[in-house]
C-alpha cells in the first residue's frame, strides 16, 4: 500500500515544493473559513498525485516502448 521508493523519486520532489506553496497560500488567504480550506486543500493533493503518477506513468511507458525498439 505504501511504498517508500516514492521519496527517492526525482519525481516527487520536483512536484511537491509548487503544491506545497499552494496550500501554504490557501491557508494563508482563505483564513478562518475551514471547509473552503479542506476542499481546496484535498483537491490540491488529489492534483499533486494524479500528476505524480501521470508523469510516472508516461515516463515509465515511453522507457519502455524505447527499449523495445531495439
Amino acid at each position: 500500500m505504501f511504498n517508500l521508493k516514492t521519496f527517492n523519486d526525482k519525481r516527487y520532489w520536483i512536484l511537491l515544493p509548487p503544491f506545497a506553496i499552494v496550500l501554504v497560500l490557501l491557508y494563508i488567504f482563505i483564513g478562518n473559513n475551514y471547509k473552503v480550506f479542506l476542499i481546496l486543500g484535498w483537491i490540491d493533493i488529489v492534483l499533486f498525485w494524479l500528476t505524480y503518477h501521470l508523469w510516472k506513468h508516461f515516463s515509465d511507458k515511453k522507457k519502455r516502448t524505447s527499449d523495445n525498439q531495439f
